[in-house]
């Protein structure tokens, strides 16, 4: 009970941070009405269900008004840090993954900001940056990726991967999961400079360092492997059905 109470605390303490942002009493409502629609997980998120303020209105605030975004995503991010160290603590050097996904939401407009064809998908495609600390799951940064010309997928991913702090660098040991997009010898040898462990899926057809030609499809599950292009530590494979 004392670990929900104080939960429930920190989220008050994080809503009122958020609602102070907004200069006016208007945009505050708007805000106010937006954060019960997004918390409440019995109710699908839909404009025309906020129950305070008229559709228009937060449609105008969400699209239209300047307000500070980037002061209520900086105090969601340091809830959310403080949030792991108050679960881990009395743990002794406990293990937070970190997953890495390219995540594309679809989109049928051709004039939206940031909407590229990636991947045979035409929308938004964002980089994102979770934690997964026991029952604790949520993300904590993204970049959203432009298209050709711009930061690579694997680029923005260890951009975000630079931007966990140090107390948590410290408290916990850190292992960084990513499926096969991000398999390249520049993301791994990026994780590797930031200190942290990592779990990473490759392509069956990617060549290792073995004599003759010899890819991952022709070594076994729980082989030790020198992967082309890394010169660093043997890696073990592991195979898993999907």
């Amino acid at each position: 009970m004392n670990d929900l109470r104080l939960s429930g605390k920190r989220a008050r303490i994080l809503a009122d941070h958020l609602l102070s942002v907004p200069r006016t009493i208007y945009q505050r409502s708007s805000l106010e009405a937006a954060l019960g629609m997004f918390l409440d997980l019995g109710r699908k998120t839909a404009l025309h269900r906020a129950s305070t303020v008229s559709a228009s209105a937060l449609s105008r605030f969400l699209n239209a008004y300047t307000w500070d975004t980037r002061a209520c995503w900086d105090s969601l991010q340091h809830t959310q840090w403080e949030s792991l160290l108050l679960a881990a603590r009395r743990k002794r050097r406990p293990r937070l993954h970190l997953c890495v996904d390219l995540t594309s939401i679809p989109k049928t407009g051709q004039q939206l900001p940031a909407v590229r064809v990636y991947n045979g998908v035409h929308g938004i495609h964002l980089v994102v940056l979770y934690a997964v600390y026991g029952a604790l799951k949520f993300p904590v940064g993204y970049r959203v990726y432009r298209g050709r010309g711009t930061p690579t997928p694997v680029r923005l991913a260890l951009d975000l991967l630079a931007t966990v702090p140090s107390p948590i660098r410290r408290r916990f040991d850190v292992c960084v999961l990513a499926d096969s997009g991000f398999e390249s010898a520049k993301f791994l040898q990026g994780v590797r400079d930031e200190g942290f462990e990592f779990v990473v899926g490759v392509r069956s057809t990617r060549r290792t360092d073995h004599p003759g030609r010899v890819t991952v499809s022709d070594c076994e599950h729980g082989s030790w492997l020198s992967l082309h292009n890394w010169p660093w530590e043997v890696v073990t494979l592991a195979r898993c059905d999907r």
